[in-house]
């Protein structure tokens, strides 16, 4: 059995991205040392998480990266420029918190994150093309987390 598709990893990744949003959100005094500006990106990741919401079914949602036997392909909306719309939205938000208070534990929960978010979409990559025959040509066509750089 390949290590990615061990049961643990599945909740190993899930636990890191909760720790990393708990630390990431961590108001460590509330040091607002950054520039007010960098929380121009925690609204611009709400409207793209509240967007991929509005675009993506009940039930086809979830934290972890299995994917669920009723889920369907979205390509439209964000995910018609990105595969991963909520982690990318989820990124932006907790960027501008970390560059907004300027600690390390804050910066440190965003690399948790980071590192949590980049590991499942490697895992739903490797299974969306099982379920998904369309998944290859979506994927060939749009970029994981930034339209038209990554």
């Amino acid at each position: 059995m390949l290590f990615w598709r061990h049961p643990l990893l599945s909740h190993l990744l899930v636990l890191c991205q909760f720790c990393g949003l708990v630390l990431a959100c961590w108001p460590v005094g509330l040091l607002n040392r950054g520039s007010p500006w960098m929380l121009l990106l925690c609204a611009g990741g709400t409207v793209l998480g509240l967007y991929t919401l509005w675009h993506n079914p009940v039930g086809n949602f979830s934290v972890y990266p299995e994917i669920k036997p009723q889920a369907r392909l979205i390509t439209s909306g964000p995910y018609r420029y990105i595969r991963h719309p909520m982690y990318s939205a989820l990124m932006l938000m907790l960027l501008g918190i970390a560059l907004y208070n300027g600690h390390w534990l804050n910066a440190l929960g965003l690399g948790l994150v980071v590192v949590a978010v980049f590991n499942k979409a490697r895992i739903e990559e490797r299974l969306l093309p099982a379920l998904f025959p369309d998944y290859a040509a979506y994927s060939a066509r749009t970029k994981r987390f930034v339209p038209g750089l990554y």
